[in-house]
C-alpha cells in the first residue's frame, strides 16, 4: 500500500474521531409523575411506668435491709402503645442506667463481689401488640468469699435512676 493511501486512510479516521468527539448524538426521552401513594410511619411509646413501692425476696414482701446473698425483685408496670403493620418490641433496662446504678451501688458497699442488676419482661418474650406491660427488676448481691464489713449500714439510692426502654425489634430478620 502506498504511503499516500495510508495517509489518506489515517486522515479520514482522524476526521471521524474528531467529529464524533465534537458533535453529539441525538435521542429523545420523556418522564411522567408516578402515583406511588403515601405511607405513614408507625409509633412506639412506653407510658405511665410505676413500680411497686418495696423490694421483695421470696415470701418476704418488704425488704428494706439487704445483705450479701440476697436477690431482691421489684415489679414495674406501664402501658405500651405500638402502631405499625409489622411492629414488635422488647422492654429492657437502659444499659447506661444499669451500669451507673451498679457502679454507684458497688462503690457504696465496696462489695467483694459485684452487684448485678437486670430486668425481664414478666412472662418473657417480645411484645407484638399494644397494652399493659409488666417488668421484673432483679438486684442480685452475691455472697462473696471476702469479708466486707465496710458495707454494713451503707445506704445508696442508686436504684432510683434506672430507666426502662421499649425498643422496636425487626420482625423480618
Amino acid at each position: 500500500m502506498k504511503k499516500s493511501t495510508k495517509g489518506a486512510i489515517a486522515a479520514g479516521g482522524a476526521a471521524v474521531l474528531l467529529l464524533g468527539g465534537v458533535g453529539s448524538l441525538a435521542y429523545w426521552s420523556d418522564n411522567d409523575a408516578l402515583d406511588g401513594g403515601s405511607v405513614t410511619a408507625g409509633t412506639l411509646a412506653l407510658n405511665d411506668v410505676t413500680c411497686d413501692p418495696t423490694w421483695t425476696e421470696g415470701a418476704d414482701t418488704d425488704v428494706l435491709l439487704i445483705v450479701p446473698g440476697d436477690t431482691i425483685t421489684k415489679e414495674c408496670t406501664g402501658t405500651i402503645t405500638m402502631t405499625g403493620d409489622h411492629i414488635s418490641a422488647d422492654v429492657e433496662l437502659d444499659a447506661t442506667s444499669v451500669a451507673e446504678a451498679e457502679s454507684a451501688f458497688n462503690l457504696a458497699t465496696t462489695a467483694g463481689d459485684a452487684v448485678d442488676i437486670s430486668a425481664v419482661l414478666t412472662g418473657g418474650g417480645t411484645l407484638t401488640q399494644s397494652g399493659p406491660v409488666s417488668v421484673t427488676i432483679t438486684v442480685a448481691w452475691p455472697f462473696g468469699t471476702v469479708a466486707d464489713n465496710d458495707a454494713q449500714g451503707v445506704s445508696t439510692d442508686a436504684l432510683n435512676d434506672l430507666v426502662i426502654n421499649a425498643v422496636q425489634v425487626n420482625p423480618h430478620p
